[in-house]
This record gives C-alpha cells, sequence and structure tokens, in this order.
C-alpha cells in the first residue's frame, strides 16, 4: 500500500551538504496498517516491448509483492509526469528509472535514502553498479548497470593502412595522424555531444564534483580532465576527426559506413544499429577494449548510470528491492527476452555477466564475434560506473555542451572551454546559494 507523501522542501544551501543530503531524504511516513496479501507496487518505466512481461513474470513467480507496471511514453514524459505527481501531493509510484542524474533526484528530494535495503544485497551486483547508485557512501539509486565503452574498428581501413590498433590514447592520436595520411578520420566528434569528453575525464580519475564536509568541491581542470582535454586538442589541432551530427543519423551511419572512419567508441546496446545501417562495412568491424591513458595502473573503462530510484512517499523500498533482486537472477534476466526479435537485454548490473554477451553481438557485423564478446565482457569487468555531476547538472551540462561545440570547431581550446564550464558552475551555485570551493 502506497501513501500520499509530504512535499519536500529545503533550502539549496543545506541541499548541497552531504549531511542534509542523508537527513533531508533519508525519511519515509510511518507505515500505515499492513493489509493481508501481497504488498502492491506501482512501477513505472517506458519499457514498451518488454516493461510488462517482466511484472508479470515477477508476479507469477513469488506471492509477496505484486508489482503494477505503468508503461511511460519517454523519459521526458517521465519526468514531467512524475513532477507533476509529486508537486501536486498524489501518491507516488515505488520505482522509477533514471530521468535525471543521482545528484539531482537527491537534491530535488525525490529520492529516498535506501541503503538498509540494498546493502544485504549488495553481492548480486557489479561494483560499477553499486557505485552508480550512493553519494557519499549512501545509497540513493538502486543499483544499475553502466555500459562500459570498447573501440570498434574497420579492419579494412586499417589493414589498408598497415596500422595497429592503438592501445593507450597517445598512440590513438599518432595512428590518427598516420591515417589522415590517406585521407581517412579516426574518429567522429559531433558538436553537439561532449560525451567523449565525459568518457575520457571519467576514465582518466578525474572528479568534477565532490563533497566535501558540508560544502562541493567543484574542478573542472583537474589532472584527469586535462589529459582527456590535451587527447581532444591534438584531434582537432590536427584535423584527424569528422564532426558529423548525431542528429542526422542517415549522414551520419552512411559516413561510418563508408570506410572513411576508423574507429569508434561504443556500447553493446548500439551494436544493433550498427548492423542494420551499416550494410556496405557489415563483416568488416572488429570490438577491442577501449585505449588507456599511458601509466594507468591498471585498466579502467568509462560508463555512467542513471539509477532508477525510490521516491520518497513510497512505504515499501523492500518490495523494490525484492523486484529488483529477482531481475538478477536466471529466471528473471530470461523474462526480459523480446519475444519478437528473440534480443536479450545484457544485464550490466549482475557481478558476471559474461553468459548473456554473445546474445548482444549482432550477427554478421564483426569479423570475429568471440573477440566482441570478450571486449564486452572486458569492459563490464572494469567499468567505473561512478561520476559525479553535482546539485545543477541541469544547469551546466547545457552550458558544456555549447562550450564543447566551439572547442570541437576550434574557435577556443579544450582547456578554456572547461575553465569557461567552470566559471558557469561557480555563477550558478552562488546565484543558488550553494556552498562550494574550487578544486586546484
Amino acid at each position: 500500500m502506497r501513501m500520499n507523501h509530504t512535499r519536500w522542501a529545503a533550502s539549496a544551501a543545506v541541499a548541497a551538504t552531504a549531511v542534509s543530503l542523508a537527513a533531508c531524504s533519508g525519511g519515509t511516513p510511518a507505515a500505515e496498517p499492513e493489509e493481508e496479501g501481497p504488498v502492491t507496487i506501482e512501477v513505472w518505466g517506458w519499457n514498451a516491448e518488454t516493461g510488462e512481461q517482466i511484472a508479470e513474470a515477477f508476479n507469477a513467480a513469488q506471492d509477496e509483492v505484486k508489482v503494477e507496471y505503468v508503461l511511460q511514453a519517454s523519459n521526458v514524459a517521465t519526468q514531467t509526469n512524475f513532477r507533476n505527481v509529486f508537486e501536486a501531493g498524489e501518491e507516488v509510484p515505488c520505482l522509477v528509472p533514471g530521468i535525471v542524474p543521482l545528484t539531482t533526484l537527491v537534491v530535488n528530494g525525490w529520492a529516498q535514502d535506501i541503503t538498509d535495503v540494498v546493502t544485504p544485497s549488495e553481492s548480486l551486483y557489479h561494483e560499477g553498479a553499486l557505485a552508480a547508485a550512493q553519494i557519499d557512501g549512501r545509497y540513493y539509486g538502486l543499483p544499475s548497470g553502466s555500459d562500459g565503452q570498447f573501440l570498434i574498428y574497420n579492419t579494412k581501413t586499417f589493414e589498408k593502412a598497415g596500422l595497429e590498433v592503438p592501445t593507450t590514447w597517445e598512440e590513438y592520436v599518432e595512428t590518427g595522424r598516420e591515417l589522415k595520411k590517406d585521407g581517412v578520420d579516426i574518429a567522429n566528434l559531433a558538436g553537439e555531444d561532449p560525451s567523449t569528453l565525459i568518457n575520457l575525464a571519467q576514465q582518466a580519475g578525474a572528479e568534477w564534483f565532490a563533497i566535501d564536509g558540508d560544502q562541493w568541491v567543484v574542478n573542472f581542470l583537474d589532472e584527469g580532465t586535462l589529459k582527456a582535454a590535451d587527447v581532444m586538442q591534438q584531434l582537432v589541432d590536427d584535423d584527424l576527426v569528422s564532426n558529423e551530427t548525431y542528429q542526422d543519423k542517415p549522414a551520419l551511419y552512411a559516413y561510418f559506413d563508408s570506410g572513411n572512419m576508423a574507429s569508434t567508441t561504443t556500447q553493446w546496446w548500439s551494436l544493433t544499429g550498427y548492423q542494420t545501417d551499416m550494410k556496405k562495412s557489415a563483416g568488416d568491424w572488429a570490438a577491442t577494449a577501449i585505449p588507456q591513458f599511458e601509466g594507468a595502473a591498471e585498466p579502467v573503462t568509462p560508463g555512467r548510470a542513471a539509477p532508477a530510484f525510490v521516491p520518497v512517499g513510497c512505504e515499501h523500498p523492500e518490495a523494490v528491492m525484492k523486484y529488483t533482486d529477482w531481475q538478477t537472477t536466471a529466471e528473471g534476466i530470461e523474462a526480459g527476452r523480446n519475444p519478437e526479435t528473440g534480443a536479450i537485454a545484457f544485464p550490466n548490473q549482475i557481478a558476471d555477466p559474461s553468459e548473456y554477451a554473445a546474445d548482444v553481438v549482432p550477427e554478421g557485423f564483426f569479423t570475429d564475434d568471440a573477440a566482441a564478446v570478450d571486449a564486452i565482457v572486458e569492459a563490464q569487468e572494469h567499468v567505473i560506473g561512478k561520476f559525479e555531476t553535482g546539485p545543477n547538472f541541469d544547469a551546466w551540462f547545457p552550458e558544456l555542451q555549447d562550450q564543447w561545440g566551439k572547442a570541437v570547431a576550434g574557435e577556443q581550446t579544450f582547456e578554456d572551454a572547461l575553465a569557461n564550464v567552470q566559471d558557469f558552475v561557480a555563477k550558478d551555485l552562488d546565484a543558488k546559494g550553494i556552498s562550494y570551493t574550487l578544486g586546484s
């Protein structure tokens, strides 16, 4: 049974502290007397293919919890609908997918502290999935798998140039210079998408936001970020990349398919699209581990997640955890198989997803399917999962997009772009009354 929640409110200054995060989002209203029969929880999601069948399979598998699955139109629609019910003081669902970064959920007062129900289940999940669900050592999200990045490359393009596939980012730049002699780009950097910079910064150990006692530490210019920025700068300065936009998918895939782009970083869920839209080069691609930075102590793979959460006002986080844990079982994973395509979602949240990796490798796209499976599994073994986005992600991310676009176009350096974003963040936090210091 669910009950109306009380509208949570806190000043921006208080919301910035680790103490207030725990204090303001941890509690739930006193439970009403237990009713006979299974606990009913409302679960929201936008999985039109298998969301309902997963819920039905779970309901059939046990009699303690009943899931009512409510299909949402999209991520954006879910955000709007959730904000409306929350602000209206209506009954909230008990499980909502990751509609915004975790810190934003907590600062908004939406996500409750579920540490007590997650901790007993930690052994079921990958370390990266656990890390993605935490703020300052407390669980405000459910363990959520982060898709580990790996590299795919056009084998014919590399063979024609007589080049080996680079294993470090430093080698990657040098390889790009050699490929450019034949008019081939090493990669594509879309002017509207700064995810490559974020991924490399995360991989290099950057920490743009950190919690230090009662304030945030903001640093878009730390050593790891500047390493990533240097790689981007060399690629752009030496004209080693293209700038095809993701907003024109046919043109983008035609370019990928042409043989004039040698490689791209990707995740498992992109592979089916490549198979569908890159007919000319199908069978020419190979997958391997993402390059590392020289001197890295151990391989690390970029990957982040916006975890699902239990809203403040839901009385039964333990029932949500039972449903979430069940989805790590063989029965729960199988329940997510698409009845039309036969595809299964890669269970990247579990400790060892290796036995399911072959299911997500599309037939006929790679030169070696077994090697592609190995690349996907290796990426998940080393995925980081956590990258803190601070209390004002919705404000600063569009600014990063703008500054990134100018850097990709050669109008400013990437370091200048990052400095401008940090200045924007500082001014925005000042305006919101949120306490912070700038890292050095």
